[in-house]
């Protein structure tokens, strides 16, 4: 079992830590889901606007199956991670067992893990990647929402996004402060049952005339998690830090300047690939310490002009990821960063819609690693960098008086480079097209068919093509197998295209609902030059090869009903995937998952209750004797925001897998926890 006290770092009064943390930066700086494209949050606020004007081009027409997660829900469910708020959306899963360590978000069968889900914070790209490793760094209590669109979306967003993006959009001042009020802050505690986890953390806010701010912190720690068979999950406790500040100037209407600092710790201890159940000699013990920062500067300028809307980011972002092995002493150090930089253009002249824009980043990636107990055996470092740039054009426009028409393209050219002397093949440089097109026909005022065909494409990541070095050694006897990794810069990109057919139904309002709506959409995805890993044991040698063309199918099925305090979501989603060379079914693709969740905000009394019940199916289809048992998870949830002398005082309570349910995700070596009884009390003034 690991305990807090484990890990190996000192351990501050929570409380002390994040109004310490909060005011010492601040003196430095001087519904619930509206989804598949349906009901928007009245209460949203603005977000960064580079982001922002992509994202509302996504949705135009619904012809893209967009998921948004709300800050109220997002409160309410108090997840530990960013999984947690998204794992219950249509043909989105969690890959990597019961460690956050280890997991990644998985869109329609593709996964972040091997980049082909595009990850943003507040629109910049997070590009950190390291095998078997999470790059989910970002804690739930700095979120205001998340979005999540479903499909290839390489017209819009560059290279990566074969499977969808997966958008997570901070808070701002105004997101606290309502009315006139000029200043505040809020004080939050935690705890979770089910690893002993406290939670706690804290911010201060302000606004003036042309200036808001807003400075938050975060502390939390847990023990290792308990299982539905009561066992205990050994290390998969953590401990993390942070901090986030964000200003924003606007001089007047025209202009808005936003400045935006982040910085986080995780601590944990686990083997170096956490999805496997236990250390060995394979996967020794690590400690890890992952230390995330970004800094970013956005722009906006929105004159009185149909014609003129530009968005620009300016951002950087450097992850660096520690681990010591602890039985041979030997220490790793894997570090990312990038910096980009993104503008964008959005024009509506007479019910025309046109977003232009121009992306460019560049990544810098560095590994070490250190072979002292065994000299040759391990892989060997890497320092090498990538660029691309990236240019884009859609239009929305109408065709007839039912009819709209929505096409696009992007232009993206990329060049990789391997720094290190002895490098043979020291460059790979290649480009993509990224086409997309949608009709929608509104055939009433209630209904409307979209047929869309969209393309995408992944670039090979900088450790696929440059990785050297030993793989893995296996002893036979007197001697040793050593398979050794061959650099391929020649790795051509992956590139999918998408089919997808769309039905959207608006009841009109009656006296059984005063909104909803279904959603129903059939999608065929076609991956060409799929990478994969080609290990062969008698040669000795381990290579990243265009290995397969594959395809995946699937339905989304949405229901919506909102009456009164009620709200109620019905969801269903299915993919398949086959190797489309020799039939044979695709690793890592999720089980069929159905989501029935209810809400009930009482009209009398500032109390909203509910509850989700998730039923995911047998995963038959693997190309081995592995199969994996289906389950059903049912959670519920409350909160209560008391008045009078109570007043800013917020309760919430959840408890997840209420049953205690002992359950394997499907491709998972890790179970997942069981119940865990979540609450939580915050004080804003």
């Amino acid at each position: 079992m690991t305990l807090k006290k484990d890990i190996l770092i000192p351990r501050p009064s929570h409380l002390n830590l994040a109004i310490g943390f909060a005011l010492g930066t601040l003196s430095l700086t001087s519904p619930v889901m509206a989804a598949d494209g349906g009901q928007q949050n009245g209460n949203q606020t603005e977000t960064v606007s580079v982001y922002a004007s992509r994202m509302d081009a996504q949705k135009a027409n619904r012809a893209v199956a967009v998921s948004t997660v709300s800050q109220e829900e997002i409160e309410t469910r108090q997840g530990s991670n960013v999984t947690d708020l998204i794992r219950h959306l249509p043909n989105v899963s969690v890959l990597g067992g019961g460690r956050d360590a280890a997991q990644s978000v998985t869109i329609r069968g593709l996964s972040s893990e091997n980049g082909r889900v595009v990850q943003l914070v507040d629109g910049a790209r997070q590009n950190f990647s390291v095998g078997h490793r999470s790059s989910l760094f970002i804690d739930p209590e700095l979120l205001r929402s998340v979005e999540v669109v479903r499909g290839p979306s390489s017209t819009l967003w560059g290279s990566g996004a074969l499977g969808g993006v997966f958008a997570q959009n901070t808070k701002s001042a105004s997101d606290f402060l309502s009315g006139d009020q000029a200043v505040g802050g809020y004080l939050k505690q935690g705890f979770h049952s089910n690893n002993n986890a406290s939670r706690t953390s804290g911010a201060v806010f302000g606004r003036t005339e042309t200036v808001d701010w807003l400075v938050q912190s975060y502390y939390h720690d847990s023990d290792d998690n308990q299982l539905g068979n009561g066992k205990t999950l050994s290390y998969s406790a953590d401990r993390e830090k942070g901090g986030f500040a964000k200003v924003r100037y606007t001089p007047s209407l025209d202009h808005q300047w936003t400045f935006t600092a982040r910085q986080g710790e995780l601590d944990d201890m686990s083997p170096s690939n956490p999805s496997v159940k236990e250390p060995s000699g394979s996967y020794p013990l690590v400690y890890r310490e992952t230390r995330d920062q970004s800094l970013s500067v956005a722009y906006d300028y929105s004159p009185a002009s149909h014609w003129v809307d530009i968005n620009s980011q300016l951002y950087f972002n450097n992850t660096e990821m520690k681990e010591h092995r602890v039985a041979s002493q030997e220490r790793d150090n894997n570090e990312t960063q990038t910096i980009g930089f993104s503008i964008t253009n959005t024009s509506n002249i007479k019910n025309i819609d046109l977003i232009t824009g121009l992306d460019l980043y560049r990544d810098s990636y560095e590994t070490k690693r250190d072979d002292s107990s065994a000299p040759g055996e391990r892989p060997a470092g890497q320092d090498a960098n990538a660029e691309s740039i990236g240019a884009f054009g859609q239009i929305n426009i109408p065709v007839f008086d039912q009819i709209r028409w929505q096409a696009g393209v992007r232009f993206d050219s990329y060049k990789g480079e391997d720094n290190r002397p002895t490098s043979l093949d020291s460059e790979s440089r290649d480009h993509a097209w990224s086409p997309s097109t949608a009709l929608t026909w509104n055939a009433t005022e209630q209904l409307a068919l979209t047929a869309s065909y969209r393309e995408a494409f992944r670039a090979p990541s900088l450790e696929e093509m440059y990785a050297s070095g030993t793989h893995f050694v296996v002893p036979m006897g007197p001697t040793k197998l050593i398979n050794r990794f061959i650099p391929n810069p020649d790795l051509k990109p992956e590139h999918s295209a998408n089919k997808e057919l769309a039905i959207t139904y608006q009841f009109t309002p009656t006296s059984y609902f005063d909104n909803a709506y279904v959603d129903a959409r059939l999608f065929r995805n076609d991956v060409d030059d799929f990478i994969d890993m080609n290990v062969d044991f008698m040669g000795g040698t381990t290579t990243r090869e265009n290995v397969k063309d594959a395809k995946l199918e699937g339905i989304e099925l949405s229901l919506h009903h909102q009456l009164g305090g009620f709200t109620n979501n019905l969801s269903y989603s299915q993919t398949e995937g086959k190797n489309k060379n020799d039939g044979s079914y695709l690793d890592n693709i999720p089980a069929h998952k159905f989501v029935a969740e209810t809400d009930y905000a009482l009209a009398t009394l500032p109390v909203s209750v509910g509850g989700r019940v998730s039923h995911y199916a047998d995963q038959n289809d693997t190309n081995d004797a592995n199969t994996y048992d289906g389950y059903t998870l049912w959670d519920v949830y409350a909160s209560y925001s008391p008045n009078g002398a109570w007043d800013g005082v917020k309760f919430d309570l959840a408890i997840d897998n209420l049953t205690d349910e002992q359950y394997t995700q499907a491709w998972a070596q890790v179970a997942s926890p069981g119940r865990d009884i979540k609450f939580n009390v915050r004080y804003q003034f």
